[in-house]
């Protein structure tokens, strides 16, 4: 165990001083609901804090997420009580998560291996091999750093811990002396389960993957391993009943299958859900691919989306699949009474079942992400690691070849931890990791909109706007890479170059108003001294989002300086009641209504 904190520190330590990244931005640094204890307890105004994202102006899915993965959330909370919002803190609770992972892996498979009642023909050495290795395997993989450098992502780790701790209880319920003991382990199992539901959903496949290990590897009969299974059945209801009841609270009452799959994802196109789902054969076939030759990873890959059934990389990718799945088959049945292929042919579906949440018919808002095949990770390392010890076995009679296998397995563990040290640098900072991201995806608008933000952030203002045209010549509606370049045309001072800007994303897409696009361009008006355009553009900013605290701002003053104190004072009081406001806000915000009802009470003062 102190051997697996040795290892995780010199793959992981140095990212400690790393500062926050993408999502952490969005999902922590940003999001007022985790650090309000009130938050959690949701189920009390349900309805009310499913909408409190959309109500603040804020991204919906900051309400959905809570809801449906508070136990997370809780740990960030705790975070956040215990060092507020530096990113040490929370990036040591994931590396402690990562390590424990890997403990939990190698003693459930230990404990598996051990306590089969097909293990007659497996010797100690050979469990050994497999439970430290594929434990090895797991804690190196440079696929993993999505879900340990990447904060957010704690969702995945935690949720595999929920996932290997449910299984490891369960097993031991099973072997426990005592009937005390067994109970004890059982409801241990039975409450990381429901936590591991409020962790993520991934969870919902814990209890199928248990009855297939506890028959295929455990020995136990089908009929039995099902029917023992069932108070792990009896919690599948509930991450079904969560999604419902969130989709029904932001659908005013309505809501229908179709809606509810979508509550992650709920402003996506209709036909989105199927193109998703023909996509994701091929996604699972580049996970296995970088899982064997993590070759090319990439925070935000730039994946086709397919359209049809009948495109050859879907009938491609289906294929193979279905051949794989044959080809595990047929190699088990070839070998029934060697647990390792037994074990082995419960990776390949491990591999698959925990794969099937976020790769199949749930239409998430990206088609592929790393930190999605943390958790089905361990099943295609035990099939890699049994296959590696029935050869090891099969070579042991060859005193020149024993210890190829060995050896050959540990030059690999070596080059993917030298993989991780590598690939964990690019996430030392915005620019690193979005200047990657941009080399590896030139043509998705993603990657450049956000390394211009990164560039904007650091001071680095031309390299910015040349990255917000980029994303412009790619994507021309982008209606946010328009609001940016405003933004930092502005900050340049070149005003007018912001205005033709400006006016360019107005007329790509003049019915939807861009509230951040409007109001970059009101600045820009301003500074030229054009202050009736200057208002209109605000106006039009908060008719977009009312609950835009800058554009009231903005036209509270812009009213003032017009001496239009009624409509300055009306603007401050929407700006004022916004349950958004952070301190400095609040401070400005109070020192412009003090300067407006001071201008009124001297009008009213005047003969």
């Amino acid at each position: 165990m102190g051997a697996v904190g040795v290892i995780c520190a010199a793959l992981y330590g140095s990212t400690l001083s790393f500062s926050f990244v993408f999502d952490d931005l969005l999902y922590l640094k940003d999001n007022p609901f985790f650090r309000d204890l009130h938050s959690f307890a949701f189920p009390t105004h349900f309805v009310a804090f499913a909408n409190q994202a959309k109500v603040l102006g804020l991204d919906p899915d900051l309400s959905t997420n809570l809801i449906l993965r508070p136990v997370t959330y809780f740990t960030f909370y705790l975070n956040y009580i215990a060092e507020g919002m530096k990113p040490s803190g929370f990036r040591v609770v994931n590396i402690a998560i990562h390590c424990t992972n890997t403990i939990l892996l190698f003693q459930l498979l230990s404990h598996l291996l051990q306590n089969s009642r097909k293990r007659h023909a497996l010797s100690a050495a050979s469990i050994h091999f497999i439970a430290v290795i594929t434990a090895l395997l797991f804690l190196v993989h440079p696929m993993q750093i999505e879900s340990v450098t990447y904060v957010i992502q704690r969702f995945t780790s935690f949720a595999t811990f929920w996932f290997l701790f449910t299984a490891y209880t369960w097993f031991r319920s099973w072997s426990a002396t005592s009937r005390k003991a067994a109970l004890g382990w059982r409801s241990g199992a039975v409450a990381g389960l429901l936590l591991g539901m409020l962790t993520k959903e991934c969870l919902f496949t814990a209890p199928f993957m248990l009855v297939l290990l506890d028959w295929l590897v455990a020995g136990t009969l089908l009929k039995t391993a099902a029917r023992r299974a069932w108070p792990l059945f009896l919690c599948l209801p509930l991450i079904p009943i969560l999604i419902v009841l969130t989709s029904w609270a932001q659908r005013n009452g309505n809501v229908d299958f179709g809606s509810a799959l979508r509550v992650a994802n709920p402003f996506a196109p209709n036909e989105y859900q199927y193109h998703y789902a023909l996509t994701q054969p091929q996604v699972i076939l580049t996970y296995l691919r970088l899982l064997l030759v993590p070759v090319g990873l990439n925070v935000d890959p730039d994946y086709p989306i397919s359209t049809s059934i009948l495109q050859w990389r879907v009938i491609f990718s289906g294929t193979a699949i279905v051949s794989l799945l044959a080809g595990a088959v047929i190699a088990y049945r070839k070998r029934l009474s060697d647990l390792r292929w037994s074990l082995g042919f419960c990776g390949v579906i491990w591999f698959f079942l925990t794969l099937s949440i976020s790769s199949s018919v749930v239409p998430l808002p990206d088609l592929m992400a790393e930190h999605r095949a943390y958790l089905p990770s361990i099943g295609v390392f035990i099939v890699l690691v049994c296959f590696s010890d029935w050869i090891r076995v099969r070579l042991a009679k060859y005193a020149s070849l024993r210890f190829v296998t060995g050896i050959g397995l540990a030059i690999w563990i070596l080059l993917l931890g030298g993989a991780t040290i590598s690939r964990n640098r690019v996430w030392r900072s915005e620019i690193v990791l979005w200047s990657d991201a941009c080399s590896k995806s030139p043509y998705k608008g993603r990657p450049w909109l956000n390394l211009g933000t990164a560039y904007g952030e650091a001071g680095k203002l031309a390299e910015a706007a040349d990255c917000f045209r980029k994303v412009i010549e790619l994507e021309p509606i982008s209606l946010i890479a328009y609001g940016n370049l405003v933004k930092i045309e502005n900050d340049r001072g070149r005003h007018r170059d912001a205005v033709v800007a400006g006016l360019a994303g107005i007329k790509f897409a003049p019915a939807h108003l861009d509230y951040l696009l409007y109001h970059n361009l009101g600045t820009a008006f301003y500074k030229l001294g054009d202050i009736t355009n200057s208002i209109a553009c605000n106006q039009a900013s908060v008719t977009s989002n009312p609950n835009y605290f800058g554009g009231h701002l903005a036209l509270a003053g812009l009213y003032l300086r017009t001496n239009q104190l009624e409509l300055a004072l009306k603007h401050y009081q929407l700006a004022a009641q916004l349950q958004s406001l952070d301190a400095t806000q609040q401070k400005i915000c109070n020192q412009l209504g003090d300067i407006i009802r001071q201008l009124i009470r001297q009008r009213a003062s005047k003969p």
